[in-house]
């Protein structure tokens, strides 16, 4: 008896089979009844002996098989596409470029863009923090002491919220006792008024450096902006949120945009692109048995650039760590 259930077992194993059979029923089955249900129509037609109403009953013939027949072949060809039957390859992630390359990288592109047209590129000036004296001995530096604050602001519902929690929760694990902390202080966004822009400039001349935070290429309110915050001499930071809704090629052509608003003599490096909070994805995922089901799930968050950068401005001291908090 147990022979009957042979065929059973086999499509245990290979469910896109079964899949694939069912699909062809279904199809046979609407092409039996669309003939039936065509043919019995066509007695009308024949009743009537008119030429031109038998060729428009032949042109919904042909566009009912060919519709049919084109369905069934896409579901049967994706169900049995290596692709689909074949567990995804897991790349591993490559490791970060060194900051030496990524500069260099920078310069050439920015290179690149002024022999297309946009005229002399300007003068790559980085800013180097010399790293603080050592405390005297026999006065330990207190334990989670403040390094310094940032100010993060620009233009609204860009990921300044989202840049800020990135930023703690990358930097949360590290203990308390050998950390040197870097405060970040959201000040709102720059598209209000005179008084308000002002108010954070104001503001701005007290912190360490200001992030500036984008989600799209620069706007003339943005570049005024950022040409009053690099007026007032504090280091400014050109980030570019939301990366992962960018492809590739998108994300390199704004940032390259992006530096040809900058002032003159803005350093290239200061401007990177990070995602906080990518959106959810979907993949395909195999089970032991072979099938294949569709999950969505969240890349992590690519904020290193940022996070590189920043230890360069603020070096913390031999055997101490840098710690992001929300002011």
């Amino acid at each position: 008896m147990f022979r009957w259930f042979a065929p059973l077992l086999l499509f245990a194993a290979k469910p896109e089979t079964l899949v694939r059979i069912v699909t062809l029923a279904i199809a046979g089955a609407v092409v039996a009844f669309g003939v039936w249900v065509m043919s019995n129509i066509a007695l009308t037609f024949d009743a009537l002996k008119n030429p031109y109403i038998a060729t428009a009953y032949g042109v919904v013939l042909a566009c009912f098989f060919i519709g049919i027949g084109t369905v069934t072949w896409l579901r049967v060809r994706r169900v049995t596409s290596p692709e689909r039957l074949s567990p995804p390859h897991m790349q591993p992630e490559p490791p970060p470029l060194q900051n030496e390359i990524v500069t260099k990288r920078a310069e050439a592109i920015s290179r690149q863009w002024a022999r297309a047209g946009r005229g002399p590129p300007a003068p790559v000036k980085v800013r180097v923090i010399a790293p603080s004296a050592p405390a005297p001995a026999g006065d330990p530096k207190p334990a989670g002491a403040v390094r310094g604050s940032l100010i993060i602001t620009g233009p609204a519902y860009s990921g300044k919220t989202a840049l800020i929690g990135g930023l703690v929760q990358a930097t949360s694990a590290n203990p308390a006792e050998t950390n040197e902390t870097v405060r970040l202080v959201d000040a709102g966004s720059v598209d209000g008024d005179e008084r308000h822009l002002a108010a954070l400039i104001e503001r701005a001349t007290t912190s360490d450096g200001v992030l500036f935070v984008v989600d799209q290429d620069l706007r003339a309110p943005e570049v005024a902006a950022i040409a009053r915050l690099a007026a007032i001499a504090k280091p400014l930071y050109i980030v570019l949120g939301k990366a992962d809704q960018f492809t590739a090629a998108d994300r390199d052509a704004i940032l390259l945009s992006i530096r040809a608003k900058m002032p003159a003599k803005f350093a290239s490096g200061h401007i990177v692109s990070v995602a906080c909070a990518p959106s959810p994805v979907e993949r395909e995922i195999q089970d032991a048995r072979g099938a294949v089901r569709l999950e969505l799930r969240r890349p992590p968050s690519d904020i290193r650039a940022l996070t590189n950068l920043l230890e360069r401005v603020f070096p913390p001291a031999p055997g101490r760590t840098l710690r992001f908090e929300a002011a």
